[in-house]
This record gives C-alpha cells, sequence and structure tokens, in this order.
C-alpha cells in the first residue's frame, strides 16, 4: 500500500494496524490460559500431579519472560511489522507442538514456544499505540489493549472449556495453531513500522544502540518500583482464572468444568471492563499512583473474602472474581508511568522490561501453588490420581492475597507520581 493513500487515511489506517496487532494479542490470550480448562484431562491422560502440570504450564511463562526485554529492544530497532508476523508464526508453531504432543516433556516445549511468540504480542500493540496515536491517548490506549486481552482470556476460558468438553483438547489447540498462521499473514501484509512522514526521520536519528537502550531504561529509579508492582498485581490473574481457579471452584462447589471456567472468566471480564476505564480515568484526572493504590487495596480486599467467607452465593462469587480482575487491571497504568519516565526512543524497551515483571509473577507462582497443593496432599486418590481438598487449595491460593499486599506496600511507598506528564520531549532523543 503506497504512502500516499496511508498518509491520507492515516487514522483508518492506524486503526487497521492496530486492530490486527490486537488480533495477535487476542489470540494469544486464549492459549496462554488454555491449561485451566484442560487441567483434568492432562492430569489423567498424561498421569500428572498438581507439581508438574503447575511446571508444565509455567515454561510458557518462562520464556515468556526471558523475552521481555529482548523483545522491547527488538522493537525499537526493527519495529513491529517483523517481529509481530514472525512471533505470531512462532505462536501458531508452539500451539500445533503443544496439541500433537504426546509426552510431557513435548507439552513442555510446546508451552515454551508458545511463550516466546507470545512475548511479542502485547508490547507490539503498545508499540503501534505509541508510534501511531496522539501521545495524550496513550493510558487510553493501553487500557483498551488490556480490555482486549482480557476478552482473549475470556475466548480461552469459557468458549474453549465448550470446546475441549465436545471435540478435545487436542484438536481444539489443534485449530487454534493453523488460525494463527493466517493472522500471521495478515500482519506480515499490512502492518507498517510508522506512519510514512515520520518513518525516515526516527529510522536515520533516533534508533539507540540496543546495549544503550538498555542501560538507558535500567539508570531510571522507578523502572525497578514499577516492576515490583507489575510483578505482584498480574501475578492473581496468571495464578487463579489461568490454571488453579477452574479446579479449586470445581472441588470446593461440586460444579462441572464449563461452569468453573464461566465464574473463572469473570476476572478477565473484569480485566476487559477495568482496563479502558482506568485508563481514561487516569488521563482524565491526570494521576496515575492513586489508581494505582486503589486497584491492589480492592484486590487484597476482595481475595481475602473469597477465600475465607463461607458458604458465598455464586453471584457473590462472580462479584468477587470480576474485582479481582479489575484490580489486576492496575498493572496497565505501569506502562503508562514507564512511558512517562523514559525518552521516546526507548519507549518500547521500558514497555518490554516492565511486561517482563508482569508475566514473571506466572513463571514464579504458578508452579509455587502446584508445589503447596503437592506438599499439603493427604494421600487421597481417584483413579490413580491425587485428589486436592478444598483446603488444600485454599492454602495454596494464599498467594493471591500476598501479591495484592505486596503491590500495595510498593505503590505507597515506591512509586512517584507522574501527573501524567513527559519527564523528556521529543528533542530529547537529539541531544544524546
Amino acid at each position: 500500500m503506497n504512502h500516499t493513500f496511508i498518509e491520507k487515511h492515516r487514522l483508518l489506517y492506524a486503526s487497521i494496524i492496530f486492530a490486527l496487532a490486537s488480533l495477535f494479542l487476542f489470540f494469544e490470550m486464549a492459549l496462554q490460559v488454555s491449561p485451566s480448562i484442560m487441567t483434568n484431562q492432562l492430569m489423567s491422560e498424561f498421569n500428572i500431579h498438581a507439581a508438574t502440570l503447575g511446571i508444565m504450564a509455567s515454561c510458557y511463562f518462562y520464556s515468556y519472560t526471558l523475552m521481555q526485554i529482548p523483545s522491547g529492544l527488538l522493537y525499537d530497532h526493527f519495529g513491529p511489522r517483523l517481529l509481530i508476523s514472525l512471533s505470531c508464526f512462532v505462536c501458531s508453531l508452539g500451539a500445533l507442538f503443544f496439541g500433537l504432543s504426546h509426552s510431557v516433556v513435548f507439552l513442555a516445549i510446546g508451552r515454551f514456544l508458545l511463550g516466546v511468540g507470545s512475548a511479542f504480542a502485547f508490547v507490539g500493540v503498545l508499540t503501534i499505540s505509541a508510534r501511531w496515536f496522539a501521545p495524550a491517548l496513550f493510558a487510553l490506549f493501553v487500557g483498551i489493549t488490556q480490555f482486549l486481552s482480557g476478552i482473549g482470556a475470556v475466548a480461552g476460558s469459557l468458549p474453549l472449556a465448550y470446546a475441549v468438553d465436545h471435540y478435545g483438547w487436542r484438536h481444539t489447540i489443534t485449530f487454534l495453531g493453523c488460525l494463527g498462521f493466517i493472522i500471521a499473514l495478515l500482519c506480515a501484509l499490512f502492518i507498517r513500522n510508522r506512519p510514512p512522514q515520520e518513518a525516515e526521520i526516527h529510522e536515520d536519528h533516533y534508533r539507540l544502540g540496543i546495549k544503550k537502550s538498555f542501560k538507558e531504561v535500567l539508570k531510571q529509579g522507578q523502572t525497578w518500583s514499577l516492576a515490583v508492582y507489575s510483578f505482584s498485581n498480574w501475578a492473581p490473574a496468571l495464578i487463579f482464572p489461568a490454571l488453579w481457579g477452574v479446579p479449586y471452584l470445581m472441588v470446593k462447589y461440586q460444579i462441572t468444568n464449563t461452569q468453573a471456567a464461566f465464574a473463572t472468566s469473570m476476572v478477565w471480564i473484569g480485566v476487559a471492563i477495568f482496563s479502558p476505564i482506568l485508563g481514561w480515568a487516569s488521563d482524565k484526572l491526570q494521576r496515575r499512583k492513586s489508581l494505582l493504590t486503589f486497584c491492589t487495596a480492592l484486590g487484597l480486599l476482595s481475595s481475602l473474602i473469597l477465600l475465607f467467607t463461607p458458604n458465598l452465593s455464586f453471584i457473590s462469587i462472580y462479584i468477587l472474581l470480576l474485582l479481582l480482575g479489575g484490580a489486576s487491571s492496575g498493572n496497565l497504568l505501569c506502562f503508562a508511568v514507564a512511558k512517562d519516565n523514559n525518552r521516546p526512543s526507548v519507549t518500547s524497551t521500558a514497555m518490554g522490561f516492565n511486561n517482563m515483571a508482569v508475566v514473571l509473577g506466572g513463571a514464579v507462582f504458578q508452579p509455587i501453588v502446584g508445589a503447596i497443593l503437592s506438599k499439603s496432599w493427604d494421600g487421597i486418590t481417584s483413579h490413580g490420581l491425587p485428589v486436592y481438598t478444598a483446603d488444600n487449595y485454599t492454602l495454596a491460593l494464599l498467594t493471591v492475597p500476598f501479591c495484592y499486599l505486596l503491590g500495595l506496600v510498593t505503590t505507597v511507598f515506591f512509586i512517584k507520581e507522574t501527573f501524567c506528564k513527559q519527564k523528556y520531549d521529543s528533542y530529547s532523543d537529539q541531544l544524546q
């Protein structure tokens, strides 16, 4: 597509590019949470316990986490067109590998490949938002991006639970892998790195070396505080709805896989609803820190009520899980704060580092929950598989309020308010 057409219809074309990058994000989020609705099938077919399942599922987060810093650096250096297309291809390949695997080792390799490809999705959408839309709208676009993440996770819960129940987990994941190749092709055809009139200037003058970009981000003190907050505030979403929430609700309330998946999908619906509202409110109020504090306090209170209040009605459970999603969506403002505190030339690197902290919670806590379950297990089995009680799950899921408490302490004592103001102007890159 020629540059004249793109420049003339910039808003339309920017929306198309944003939609394609978001489609990849939607796709990878569905795959990210998919093990949560097939835990029993995987443990039964491969004859594994909770600890092994937790390690296997978290392989996604190991590779995802390791690739976050490289992803941000590579986006600043090469741009989103190549990286989004290639990473979607790798993600799709991982889905096929997972769906066709016949051993736990190969399942883990499939999850690892999924993590490598998925690592570029969220930062890719944010990079496109920063390059193609007005800076004043960035927090709103981060909110929209996380809204799409939540919707993708819902698709990975309820609809996939139905598909797994009716067609089996292998056919479901394999179909998604094939679908991903089509998304990769569309991204390669239509995505552009920058608006035409800006592309040459940025490529010639604003591109920093990879080593210099990394040092530039790490020397910012707020980078580390934001990372701790992001790590702790998103971890509950990766602990509960992404893996352990479905079996916990099935055991505690004696409900089916599909019913439990519907309940846990309320977390992702909460993410989807709260994210754009938080982004809009932050830009409107010109505040970041107060909203970050509110989110962690909300998550701490909601998780304690959910775990320790007996005889909750299903409506109450749905509301509490919705609020948990709203609480975890607060991490989106960390990306806005990271953008406020860093030069334009290292924006993607800063967001990549922060996103590494976001997903690190899954890599750390999914296997920890599995290990606690295995340690607290009283030895009861059914058809050769361990039977975990509601008390076992409650003990293991204490990690959820702990994470929110850590985030609350971090935002109150260590994160500084930026008042939505850029620390550096657009000319600062040329002075380096």
